[in-house]
This record gives structure tokens, sequence and C-alpha cells, in this order.
């Protein structure tokens, strides 16, 4: 990384947050189509997270701020709290050629919780299978017995069939079996997302002897799709097909998360203000980033039609 990419970065992460990045040189930035790291744009995600994860990370109130977060997630307290930014799960867990990357993971003695951050984001990412690569569709999006050229699959997801374990662990993290035939498939789109969140809480807690949680979190306004997702029937009918008694799923708003540390963290800990500052940090990122989003939406409503030209 050279010195004018770490310069923007850090002027888009809150102060108090750079240490967690380091060594920033082997840090795991986000990076955009180009291959360039992209973390310093007003809506990076990866920025926001590291704001608020990086500042708990490095507060020392971590262990009560997240105890209490735990509590309020249904999982045990009782640090010391771990966190890792941008965790990336080892791929023989499920045996995943790609292997899941968390933003935020926490481990304590007794819990794993697994936090997927979301900001300006539409939903969450659909399974690869559904999307035409090189002429070649490996899925039509249902969960089925199916033939390719006459041959029949030996699983109802190419993905199994590839050897990945989602659909060995699915059925004990949602209520759903594995050798019913579901069209469309639960995960063909964006909660396919969710669901890799969820199954790998669920592994990593199993063999940890652990309790499991898997927190959303979204920055709330009424003008950000997630905002508007998590409260839609589509959500809600969801959550109710995830077994809340094998693995904790709850969304969580950044500014709920806020509060609780403010009001959590200890009077002596000279880190009062801290809060209320990464709590204004945050809203004025939400407030740019809505003014931006209106701009461009102003901007190509007085855009001119342009008229199609039959060329014969």
């Amino acid at each position: 990384m050279d010195q004018a990419t770490r310069t923007r970065i850090e002027h888009n992460i809150f102060p108090l947050a750079h240490q967690a990045c380091e060594p920033w040189e082997t840090f795991p930035w986000h990076t955009g189509r180009g291959g360039a790291i992209d973390t310093h744009v007003a809506h990076s995600s990866q920025a926001l997270a590291i704001d608020v994860f990086g500042t708990i990370k490095t507060s020392s109130d971590c262990d009560v701020i997240l105890d209490a977060l735990a509590t309020s997630l249904g999982v045990p307290a009782g640090g010391p709290w771990n966190i890792t930014l941008e965790s990336r799960v080892r791929p023989s867990l499920l045996n995943e050629p790609r292997p899941t990357q968390v933003d935020v993971y926490a481990e304590s003695p007794n819990s794993v919780i697994l936090f997927e951050c979301k900001f300006t984001e539409q939903d969450g990412g659909a399974c690869s299978q559904t999307v035409r690569r090189n002429g070649s569709l490996p899925c039509q999006g249902n969960y089925m017995q199916k033939s390719i050229r006459g041959i029949n699959m030996t699983s109802r997801c190419p993905l199994s069939d590839k050897g990945i374990q989602y659909w060995d662990i699915i059925p004990k993290v949602f209520y759903l079996d594995a050798e019913t035939d579901y069209q469309p498939c639960p995960f063909a789109g964006p909660a396919y997302q969710w669901m890799r969140n969820l199954v790998v809480a669920y592994k990593l807690a199993r063999q940890k002897n652990k309790q499991p949680a898997v927190v959303i979190v979204y920055a709330d306004s009424a003008d950000l799709p997630m905002a508007k997702k998590v409260e839609s029937h589509e959500w809600g009918e969801f959550t109710q097909t995830v077994r809340q008694d094998q693995v904790q799923f709850h969304v969580r708003s950044y500014q709920e998360i806020l509060t609780l540390a403010q009001e959590t963290a200890r009077a002596d800990s000279g880190e009062d203000t801290l809060w209320i500052a990464l709590h204004e940090w945050v809203n004025k990122k939400i407030t740019k980033i809505n003014g931006n989003r209106k701009k461009a939406k102003r901007k190509n409503r007085s855009q001119p039609a342009t008229m199609s030209v039959n060329r014969r």
C-alpha cells in the first residue's frame, strides 16, 4: 500500500479504529472490480464496520460491551473477547474452495458471534451457481434432482456435487429437509449470504463447544435499502425458517450497537465521550451518503431522454 492510498483510507476511518488495522500493509482491504483498494470511498461498508468494531476492539471496555451485546443476542457472556476484522474461515470447515470471509468475528470462552455488515448494499449476495458464465448456467435456481445431458446428478444442489457441505448443515440450522425438493431453492437469491454465515457459525461453534450467533448489522436510515429490508415481510418469513435454538440470528443497527456501548462503558474508563463522537461520525457518513444518493436521483431525472434511432 502506498502512502497516498493509506492517507485516503485513514481519512475515511474513525481515528481510534486505526490501530485495529495494523499492520496496514497486510490487512485484507476490500478491492473494487479493477483490483484497487476502495475502502476510502464514502459508501465503503468495510470502512463503516472498522469504524465501529475496530473502535470496540481497541477500547478498554471491549469485554463489557461485548458481554452486553452477547446477552442481548441470547448467547453466554463472559470474556475475555477477541475481535477479528475480515476473518477468513479455513477452507476445510465446509470444504469451500473459496472460503467464507466474515466481516467481524468475535469469540469468547463461551460464544462465537459472526457479524455481517452492510451500508448501502441492496441485499445479501446471491448464489454463484445461478449466474450464467461462459454460456453455462449450473443451476436454474431450484433445489431438486436434475440431469445434465441425460446424466442424473447425485445431489439436488450443484455445490453439493462439488463437495461443498452447506446442505449437510442446513437442516440443522433451518427448518428445511435436504431430501425435499424446493422450487425455488431457498438460497438461490440474496438469502444465500445469510445462509453461509449461519452454517459457518453453527459448525465453528460445534467444534469449539460454544454457543453461536449471527448478526446482520446495518445503517439505520429510511433512505437505505438494508434498513427497509430488515423491516420487510420477506425478511420476517426468512427469519422464521432459522432454528434459533441452534444459532441465534438477529439484526442490529450500528446506532443500536453504539448506544449500547455508550450505556455499558464504565464510568472510570475515560471513554465517556468516545462513543458519542463515534455515533456522530457514523451519522455524518449516513447523512452524506443519503445526500449523494438524492443528488444522483435528481440528476438522472433531469437528464433528457435520448431518442432511439432505427439503423438499417
